[in-house]
C-alpha cells in the first residue's frame, strides 16, 4: 500500500485556530501519513502572523498554525509517535523554492504536488481549480468541522 502524502497550503494552517479542527487527525482519518509543509508556506504564514494585515481571531489562528507546525516538526521520535496514526510532518525545501515572489506560492505547490504525486490541503478556491485542472487531488474543509477529499 502506497503511503499517502499531502502538501499543506498556508490557509489550511489557519483551520485549527479558526474552526477548532485538528487537521492532523483529519488527515490521518483520510489515510494521509506524510504531511509536507513547504518552507515557502511556513515563511508566508510567519509573515502573516507578524504583519499588520491580520488582526484578532485571524492573527490568533496564524499563531496557532505556526506553533502546531513547529511542535510537530521539532518533535522527538516519541512525540512523533503520539501523532495521529503515525503521521509525520516535515518542512520541505524544494529546489528553486524561494527564487520567485510570494505570488508564485500556488504555482510552486502545484509543481511540487505533481512531482511528488501528492494531494494538497487548501481552502483557496483558485488553487483548488488549478489543482483540479492538473489532475491533483485536494483536501479541503467541509462543513466547518471535517476535512474531505476530492479527485
Amino acid at each position: 500500500m502506497k503511503r499517502k502524502e499531502v502538501i499543506v497550503d498556508t490557509n489550511a494552517l489557519l483551520i485549527p485556530g479558526e474552526f477548532g479542527v485538528d487537521i492532523f487527525e483529519e488527515l490521518a482519518r483520510l489515510g494521509y501519513v506524510h504531511i509536507l509543509v513547504p518552507k515557502k508556506v511556513l515563511t508566508e504564514l510567519d509573515r502573516l502572523r507578524q504583519g499588520p494585515r491580520l488582526k484578532g481571531k485571524e492573527k490568533i489562528a496564524a499563531n496557532v498554525g505556526y506553533s502546531l507546525i513547529h511542535k510537530y516538526t521539532d518533535a522527538s521520535e516519541q512525540e512523533q509517535e503520539r501523532m495521529p496514526t503515525g503521521c509525520t510532518v516535515s518542512i520541505s525545501i524544494e529546489e528553486g523554492e524561494g527564487e520567485k515572489g510570494e505570488e508564485d506560492t500556488d504555482e510552486m505547490i502545484v509543481a511540487l504536488a505533481l512531482k511528488r504525486k501528492a494531494a494538497v490541503l487548501t481552502n483557496d478556491e483558485d488553487l483548488r481549480t488549478k489543482l483540479s485542472q492538473a489532475g491533483i487531488a485536494t483536501v479541503y474543509l467541509r462543513g466547518r468541522n471535517r476535512l474531505e477529499e476530492s479527485d
